[in-house]
């Protein structure tokens, strides 16, 4: 039951989406075009939101690959360790795995997403629920009290809903 509840809360396969890249080192969130009929020429506004779009997919690419980057990385091996270890059914172990997933989350959270793209702050608020609820869990932990910090980390989920429609919204993508 534990691996199910870690596994389950693994911190959603979206973090990794929305700091990651896809294929071929690019971003998981490429920039779409706004569409258009041959011939026509888009609307001024399109045109304008477009082009704040695309300055925001660039600053936010630009995030992703530059000096972020092995925070980026770095938060990923630990949820991927996370996900490791939460079968071996040893609650120390799987508590020092969450531990180090929340001092992840904090060096992460000291290279904040690009405003344009987050201007409501999801991401730091996801990293901060992390590292709030990981915080908690010390090394004597109890298999329930062990359960309990994972149920704390249902509000991620929201989090990342909030952070991946965000992002859509502001970078295009």
């Amino acid at each position: 039951m534990i691996a199910r509840l870690v596994l389950g809360v693994v911190l959603a396969a979206g973090v990794l989406t929305a700091c990651g890249t896809g294929s071929g080192g690019q971003p998981s969130h490429p920039v779409t075009r706004a569409a258009t009929t041959p011939g026509s020429s888009p609307p001024a506004s399109a045109v304008a939101g477009s082009t704040a779009a695309a300055a925001c997919a660039r600053q936010y690419h630009a995030w992703q690959h530059g000096p972020a980057h092995p925070a980026i990385v770095s938060f990923e091996a630990a949820q991927q360790a996370l996900a490791d270890e939460s079968s071996s059914g040893k609650p120390a172990l799987i508590a020092a795995t969450m531990n180090t997933l929340g001092q992840r989350a904090a060096v992460l959270a000291r290279f904040p997403v690009p405003a344009c793209a987050d201007p409501n702050r999801y991401f730091a608020a996801l990293l901060s629920r992390i590292g709030s609820v990981t915080g908690e869990v010390g090394p004597d932990v109890t298999l329930t009290s062990l359960q309990q910090a994972i149920s704390q980390l249902g509000s991620v989920f929201s989090l990342e809903s909030d952070f991946s429609a965000e992002l859509k919204r502001t970078t295009g993508s």
